[in-house]
This record gives C-alpha cells, sequence and structure tokens, in this order.
C-alpha cells in the first residue's frame, strides 16, 4: 500500500511534468519564431549589404574612370630672381566633391620647365562655396571656386640666371677679330 502523502508527492510531480512539458513546448515555438525572425533580419542585412557593395562598385568604376591632372604652370615671379628660385602655380582639374584635394594634389606629378616633378611644394584650396559668399546670385562670369591650385619653387641655374659679374663673363664667348 502506497501512503497518501507518497500518491500526493507522485500527483504533485505529474503535474509538475505536466507543466514543464508545456513550458518547453511553449520555449521550442518560441525559439522557432526568434529563428525565423533572425532569419528575416539576415536576409535583409545581406540585401542592404549587397546594395551598399554594388553602390561601392559603382562609384569606384566612376572613379577609375576619373583622373585629376594639372592645367598649364604659370610663372609667377620674374625672370632671374634673386633667390634663384622661379616659382610656378597650376590649377588641378577632374577632382571629384568627395575627393580628397590635399591628397590628390600632393601625389599628382607635373613637368615644368623640362623638370618630372613629383608633387608641388605647396596646395592651396581656393574653392568659395556659394552658400557661404555673400552673393545673393550665382555671378558665372567671375566664377564661384579658383579651383586646388599647386605651387612649385624650382632652382634655376647659373646659365638661365647669373648670380654674380663673373657668372655673366664666364658664360660669355668672345671673338676676336683676326
Amino acid at each position: 500500500m502506497v501512503s497518501s502523502a507518497i500518491r500526493h508527492d507522485i500527483i504533485e510531480w505529474q503535474h509538475m511534468r505536466d507543466e514543464i512539458q508545456v513550458d518547453i513546448r511553449r520555449l521550442t515555438h518560441e525559439r522557432a519564431l526568434v529563428s525565423d525572425d533572425l532569419q528575416q533580419l539576415q536576409i535583409e542585412r545581406d540585401g542592404k549589404r549587397l546594395e551598399w557593395e554594388l553602390e561601392r562598385e559603382e562609384n569606384e568604376k566612376r572613379r577609375r574612370g576619373h583622373v585629376p591632372f594639372w592645367g598649364q604652370a604659370r610663372l609667377l615671379n620674374g625672370q632671374c630672381p634673386p633667390d634663384r628660385h622661379r616659382r610656378y602655380e597650376a590649377r588641378m582639374y577632374n577632382l571629384l566633391v568627395e575627393d580628397d584635394w590635399y591628397a590628390a594634389c600632393m601625389k599628382e606629378p607635373i613637368k615644368i620647365a623640362g623638370r618630372n616633378l613629383v608633387s608641388p611644394n605647396s596646395c592651396i584650396n581656393l574653392v568659395r562655396p556659394f552658400a557661404l559668399s555673400d552673393e545673393l546670385f550665382a555671378n558665372f562670369d567671375q566664377g564661384l571656386d579658383d579651383g586646388v591650385r599647386g605651387f612649385w619653387s624650382i632652382e634655376v641655374n647659373t646659365r638661365e640666371c647669373p648670380r654674380t659679374i663673373w657668372d655673366r663673363v664666364s658664360q660669355t664667348t668672345f671673338t676676336f677679330p683676326p
């Protein structure tokens, strides 16, 4: 014979087992729902990632066909400056808005006065945003920007710019009459 206390414990254990089984079924169902939500979020994330990748590839394709270049270099100082350095300036063309203008300016080579120069001595961005200007209307005669400009200082040899009288005399060829 089983005592009533044991019977009561058995009924209580069976009741707890039934509650645990209900909880397990509920948690399994919730896990399936969370798993479905997670899959949906992963699908959306992958779609966004693909969209961003396509946009990045499109931008890279556009950038690959886009190469900044220097315009014609212009001499800024006199024919023979006292320090024997001629200063030149050139404007950079074909820059995109999102380009790092300083990096593009400093790495673009140029040929000035027969010399191949790797980079300018300095760069300046003279772009004047219309939103920050005092003009009410765009004045296209003046232009809204003067662009990115590079500056070079090239030492001139004594043949091009003699420093002393002796440099001038030594470069002169004398011909004596017979």
